[in-house]
């Protein structure tokens, strides 16, 4: 049985005043953004897990680099484990962004292609082949990937094997934990969205 744990990368700015960061920001973790990792990699130690795999993000491949130093395991860039890319949303906060999606069905939204972005069933398609990639060249090892809070809830309705509207219900927290389970082809829940390894943070930074 292959172990997959996704982790969405520590607190950066953006992510403090809720806009959409852009494709290939150059924007580093905050203090609380550190913190939160080392506390990630403080709890992944009774995983022990075998290599560490990142978006190529910056905010993402800076995560990683922390729990592969930690862990004193292997550390490995991967195209394809961005968020969607949504183009002149970017930079956008979140409610701005949700005026255009409202009025839509999930179907529209699934196939509706922001300005210069990436429509939701292209980053879906996209973000599964790099999972099962991973996986396939991991069979029965415990394996980390450091993606993005949007990514993850893209993935979601996939791993659980429900309708992808399901999405809406998660909003990964920087630096939480998901786990599942893969063997024969199929996903199995184990933790999802666990925030407990950051109780002892600071309330401020």
């Amino acid at each position: 049985m292959t172990k997959l744990i996704l982790i969405r990368h520590g607190e950066t700015k953006a992510n403090t005043v809720g806009k959409l960061h852009q494709i290939n920001a150059i924007e580093k973790l905050t203090k609380k953004g550190i913190a939160q990792m080392e506390a990630v990699a403080f709890e992944l130690e009774k995983f022990n897990p075998h290599i560490v795999y990142s978006s190529r993000e910056e905010r993402a491949e800076e995560s990683a680099k922390m729990l592969a130093n930690k862990l004193k395991i292997p550390f490995e860039l991967v195209s394809g484990l961005e968020k969607r890319g949504w183009g002149d949303f970017s930079g956008e906060s979140w409610s701005e962004v949700e005026a255009v999606l409202k009025n839509m069905s999930p179907e529209e939204r699934y196939s509706y292609v922001p300005p210069r972005g990436e429509s939701w069933k292209d980053a879906e398609d996209r973000l599964v082949n790099a999972i099962i990639k991973i996986l396939q060249q991991n069979e029965d090892k415990i394996v980390t990937v450091i993606s993005h809070g949007g990514a993850i809830r893209i993935l979601m309705p996939y791993l659980l094997r429900l309708p992808k509207e399901e999405t809406f219900k998660y909003n990964p927290d920087n630096a939480s934990i998901t786990i599942f389970d893969y063997k024969d082809g199929k996903f199995i829940k184990q933790l999802v969205n666990d925030t407990t390894h950051l109780n002892k943070l600071p309330a401020k930074f």
